[in-house]
């Protein structure tokens, strides 16, 4: 898939995973019709959340106050953005074509951490960490990453005192 021609809820699962580093992990609880996510980077917080930045600017204010220097040029045929994001070591700018502002902003930023080309993003639920998804269950309990994280190991177990 390219990107200029992210949107909906693929541009905003392409967007979640633009906002943490490859060593975060990040829960997709859903993905169609909406994106549901379990992320935390920085004071960014999202614990089951909806999320959907190419929908409302509350979503995408995260992507917009990461850019160092941005312009939009608006005509009959759309928006284009030229756009310099903060710690963007893959490009000097980026640039992008929507309807919307916000859509050109959102596909720039995409742009800016994975390229032209993506590859097609799972639909069942799944995390991702390094780079690598691992599928889970709906409902069930996302992967764990411990070295020693087997069924049997003690890893999760807060050991809470028995109530009397």
């Amino acid at each position: 898939m390219k990107t200029s021609e992210l949107d909906g809820s693929a541009l905003d699962y392409w967007c979640a995973r633009a906002l943490v580093d490859d060593d975060e992990e990040i829960v997709f609880i859903q993905v169609e019709a909406s994106v549901v996510v379990t992320f935390t980077h920085g004071a960014l917080r999202k614990l089951a959340q909806p999320f959907s930045p190419s929908g409302a600017w509350g979503d995408a204010v995260e992507i917009l106050e990461r850019a160092e220097e941005l312009r939009w040029l608006r005509s009959e045929q759309g928006t284009h953005c030229w756009v310099r994001f903060r710690a963007c070591d893959a490009c000097d700018a980026c640039e992008a074509d929507a309807a919307h502002p916000r859509i050109a902003l959102l596909r720039a930023f995409v742009r800016a951490r994975f390229g032209d080309v993506l590859e097609a993003h799972p639909v069942e639920p799944h995390a991702v960490r390094e780079r690598k998804v691992h599928p889970y269950d709906a409902g069930g309990v996302p992967p764990t990453y411990g070295d020693n994280a087997s069924a049997d190991s003690e890893i999760g177990d807060i050991r809470s005192v028995p109530r009397p």
